[in-house]
């Protein structure tokens, strides 16, 4: 294309900046830009006119002479719209891109009407020097374009959903017009669950024929067979991603968006058919409205729904959550809870605690589990399941874990160093979701390993279920580059999600780890027939066993009895700081636990 090799010729020439207009070369170059079909314009970095080619002369209806020396913003650009360009050029600029993707623009004629261009801008040079050159195509019609900027301003351009500025333009509108009317206003967000898997398993193009039939199904429940029925929306929005937003004002809002909400449940219970595969679909929904704290924004409002979807997406997904005064103080919480995060590690209020596993034939401590605690300043030694949620929504688990992998391993190799060979032999670390689907995870565990000097076979990394479920294919991936640093792996809390051992055989896995609540069920009728059959089979598939949450003699003994491997829990040791365990334990022995068998 002759634009993009005049770019090139001037890019070897240093660009356009900081040449004598009147140099031969930049001649030659006039005369090949007078040659282009398309109108050309080059300004300067504040703006100003220095080269308009003949194509913009007729395009534009204003001579070289006319233009040159101008600011481009006096004569050619409209004034509503003279800020936003300015403020993309200025971007453009700060962020160094020599090149911006082609856009639509309505750029003025000399005799007052608008022309309607494509236009690729050219950013080249720097400071004094810098030159901005565009290059323009006619499109069409300016009246008509006006109308599709406006329509794809308001609009997504996936699903022709309004968007959320327009969302937001009506929401603030209903609320104002509730506050003077004593109306209600009620908001629903909307979110895919496990939509991730499907865009990553099956492809973008499979996530966004996903996402347009999802849309045309809550267009379908937004408007019933009884026009002005119950549960009827104002309006259904797509927000990103796969969230949607639906608004609902009158005297009945939030009635009218719960009965939306079992319409939408239902109509997404069929399977959906994109990519030639079919996909069930299920949804987390949150609703909050205007009388909930007398919210009078949009902001807060919109802040509410995501809060309740949240919640529904925390207790398992395929649920409804209004916000309330409950979740309001949760939701304070959580923030409170997030705040003190962020200061947690720098004050060193981040401990690891350490759980002995053992050997069910002889009682060996083996291996130790590291269990993070946090030794709150106001509430004291807090458990992880009153923080760690907070840190993998907040993104905080990425610097906490990669602190838990520093401290483990560090201690790990003390042990080592000490020639200690009880539960310092190994030490198991959890991994979470997120910090497997973390870009740096892998890096970060060699880092651990070789700044600590331990012995990468004696670590192991636990990963959850669910986070193999999540993105599996990604997950492989991942659990392969970790097993090539010479670590080990284990599935944690088995039983709690939805994967089944035939499924978990393509992972690169060494042990598998009974969720306590099948060892708590040990007792029941039928309890033991579950957990001999996981026993059998992970060892049918080369796993080792571990139970978790042992607390009693008769559960200890029928793990025996079953012939799991390993065991940890309460009737062993409970989690104990590295001081304590060689206290304990003594260094070099490797001391029976009580309850071990004999």
């Amino acid at each position: 294309m002759v634009s993009e090799r005049i770019v090139h010729i001037s890019k070897r020439r240093t660009g356009w900046a900081g040449v004598d207009p009147t140099a031969p070369w930049r001649e030659r170059l006039r005369t090949v830009l007078d040659l282009s079909r398309d109108a050309f314009v080059e300004t300067d970095g504040d703006g100003v006119v220095t080269e308009w080619n003949r194509q913009a002369e007729l395009l534009f209806g204003w001579g070289r002479d006319d233009v040159t020396g101008r600011p481009v913003d006096s004569f050619l650009v409209p004034s509503r719209y003279v800020s936003r360009l300015n403020a993309e050029l200025g971007r453009a600029r700060d962020s160094g891109v020599e090149r911006t993707a082609p856009r639509e623009l309505l750029l003025n004629h000399r005799d007052g009407h608008e022309v309607h261009v494509t236009s690729t801008a050219y950013v080249v040079g720097t400071g004094a020097e810098l030159r901005i050159g565009g290059f323009m195509q006619e499109l069409g019609d300016a009246a008509a374009a006006e109308e599709a900027l406006a329509h794809a301003y308001l609009h997504d351009s996936l699903t022709g959903l309004p968007n959320r500025t327009l969302f937001t333009y009506r929401l603030a509108y209903a609320l104002a017009t509730a506050h003077n009317q004593s109306g209600s206003v009620a908001v629903l967000v909307l979110d895919l669950d496990r939509f991730k898997a499907v865009n990553d398993g099956l492809g973008h193009e499979v996530g966004d024929e996903l996402l347009v039939a999802v849309a045309t199904r809550l267009v379908s429940a937004a408007v019933p067979d009884n026009p002005g029925a119950a549960g009827t929306p104002e309006l259904v929005a797509r927000l990103g991603g796969d969230e949607f937003l639906v608004l609902f004002h009158g005297e009945a809002a939030e009635n009218d968006a719960l009965t939306f909400s079992d319409r939408v449940m239902s109509a997404l219970a069929e399977p959906v058919m994109a990519g030639g595969a079919e996909i069930f679909v299920s949804a987390s929904v949150g609703i909050a409205t205007n009388k909930a704290g007398s919210v009078s924004e949009p902001t807060p409002l919109l802040s509410n729904a995501d809060a309740a979807m949240h919640q529904a997406k925390r207790r398992g997904g395929r649920r409804v959550e209004v916000f309330g005064e409950a979740l309001r103080l949760r939701v304070l919480d959580r923030m409170n809870t997030e705040h003190a995060l962020h200061w947690a590690l720098e004050r060193r209020e981040l401990q690891l605690l350490y759980q002995p596993v053992v050997a069910m034939d002889d009682g060996r401590p083996v291996a130790s589990e590291a269990l993070l605690r946090w030794d709150h300043p106001e509430q004291g030694l807090m458990s992880p399941d009153r923080f760690i949620p907070v840190a993998e929504e907040s993104g905080l688990i990425i610097p906490i874990g990669a602190w838990v992998l520093d401290q483990a391993c560090a201690q790990l190799a003390r042990w080592q160093q000490g020639g200690w060979s009880g539960t310092g032999a190994a030490v198991e670390v959890n991994l979470s979701a997120r910090q497997i689907d973390h870009p740096g995870i892998v890096d970060s565990v060699q880092r651990a390993l070789a700044e600590s000097g331990a012995d990468p076979a004696r670590l192991t990394l636990e990963i959850t279920e669910s986070a193999l479920m999540d993105d599996a294919r990604s997950a492989l991936r991942v659990l392969h580059s970790l097993k090539d640093l010479g670590v080990a792996l284990a599935i944690d809390d088995f039983g709690t999600g939805y994967s089944s051992l035939a499924y978990l055989q393509r992972f690169p896995l060494d042990a598998l780890k009974v969720d306590k609540r099948f060892v708590a069920g040990l007792v029941d009728p039928g309890g033991p027939e579950i957990v001999g059959a996981v026993v059998g089979l992970a060892h049918a598939l080369g796993l080792e066993v571990i139970a978790e949450g042992v607390e009693t003699e008769r559960q200890a003994e029928e793990l025996r009895g079953l012939g799991c491997d390993y065991a940890q829990g309460y009737l062993f040791s409970r989690p104990l700081r590295p001081a304590d365990l060689a206290i304990r334990y003594g260094r070099g022995r490797s001391r029976r636990l009580a309850g071990a068998g004999a």
